[in-house]
Formats: C-alpha cells, structure tokens, sequence
C-alpha cells in the first residue's frame, strides 16, 4: 500500500499541487486569470514535462539521497526535489523556441515546479515513515 502512495498518490499531489501554484502566481504577480485554452495548454505541457521529465528525476534523487544519507533525510527530500525545478522548465521553454530561465512565462513553471518539488519531497518523506513505522 505505501508503494502506491508513493508511485502513484505522491506524483498526483505534487502535480495538482504544482498547477495551483502556477495559478496563484498568475493571480498574485501578474493579475490574471486563466482561460479554457491557456489550462488546456498548462496541463497538457506541465504534466508531460512532470510526468516524462520531473518526476523520474525526483525519484532518482530520493534513491540517491536513501543510498547516501541516513540523517535529516525530511529536509533532504524537498531541498534536492525543489533544486532541479530548472530541468522541466527548461524542456517546456526550449520546446516554445525560448531559453530564457527569467521570462515571465519560464518564472510561472518556475512557481509550478518548486511547489510540486516540495510536495513530492514532503510526501516522499512521508511515505518512507509510514513504511518504517509498519515494518516495526
């Protein structure tokens, strides 16, 4: 059970998590709102960019830091899931023609990627306490 939370539960969280994110980022810095066509947009490249790209990524980071570290490992997983939030903004800015890391475009799926990091770092954590608390 905790492997589905983790494969399955952890990476949907952090992509729902990652879109609201980028929504409010929309709101708050830049004032607006969202169409039909423009969410279309953002979900269909946010989350073949999450899917394809930030996620293998977060788990090969959780693996690493499993392999390396024993201590502090809850603040481990967000910090190095959150530092790669450059990786899949890069891929969706470079697929638009652009590979500018400070447009205002690449700073929204900025606010999306740093967001889903930290959830998935979080949650990740979670779950491996959960599975170490169930083995005891």
């Amino acid at each position: 059970m905790v492997n589905l939370y983790f494969y399955v539960v952890t990476p949907l969280l952090s992509f729902i998590g990652g879109f609201f994110s980028y929504i409010l980022t929309l709101k708050i810095v830049w004032d607006q709102s969202m169409s039909g066509g423009d969410m279309k947009a953002v979900l269909f490249w946010g989350g073949i960019a999450f899917f394809l790209v930030a996620t293998p990524i977060y788990l090969g980071i959780i693996y690493f830091i499993d392999k390396r570290c024993t201590k502090i490992i809850g603040l481990l997983y967000p910090i190095g899931c959150i530092l790669v939030f450059f990786i899949p903004t890069f891929f969706i800015t470079l697929s638009f023609g652009s590979v500018n890391p400070f447009s205002p475009e690449a700073m929204l799926f900025h606010s999306f990627f740093i967001t889903s990091g930290l959830i998935f770092g979080l949650c990740s954590w979670g779950c491996k306490r959960i599975k170490a608390i169930s083995v005891i």
